[in-house]
């Protein structure tokens, strides 16, 4: 049995390490556009950080929350005695990236090649799935440390060859 009542992903979040720096990524390189801010601690809005959130008891939390093209994306940074400064790679567990949609996979990855602490990780790679479609994908790192992905997809035979 599925959990009654999903109707789809309402959100995805990160947490980084610098709340300012990430939020002016996500909007001035990635096209985001902030939605929101909200900040959580016991002493501020009598949160139990370590029910509510799986934090250290004593943490604090600032939120933004970003519209990406369409999807909510919420950053979130913690203040916490005991944080963790390690990213996970995507092959460890806790691994993951997020995939952002484009129409020209070259000219974004040049583009993201460009900005300073992007590191692009290789060239865009193509395959052409079984039902026919072009599909291009490569990955990157911000200048924090997160995995994402370029992703486009495209008929064979239509802009691009694959």
């Amino acid at each position: 049995m599925a959990l009654p009542g999903t109707v789809g992903l309402e959100h995805v979040a990160v947490t980084v390490p610098d709340l300012e720096a990430a939020r002016a990524f996500f909007v001035d390189v990635l096209g985001g556009r902030e939605v929101g801010r909200v900040a959580f601690s016991r002493d501020l809005d009598g949160s139990d950080m370590e029910v509510s959130f799986n934090a250290h008891p004593d943490a604090v939390a600032e939120l933004v929350t970003l519209d990406l093209h369409g999807t909510t994306l919420e950053l979130f940074h913690y203040d916490a005695p005991d944080l963790a400064d390690a990213m996970p790679r995507n092959c460890d567990p806790g691994g993951h990236h997020l995939g952002l949609r484009v129409d020209d996979i070259v000219a974004a990855a040049a583009y993201l090649a460009s900005v300073p602490g992007v590191r692009v990780l290789g060239a865009p790679s193509f395959a052409v799935r079984p039902d026919g479609v072009a599909r291009g994908w490569v990955y990157f790192l911000t200048p924090w440390g997160l995995q994402m992905e370029l992703a486009e997809e495209h008929p064979v035979g239509g802009r691009r060859d694959g």
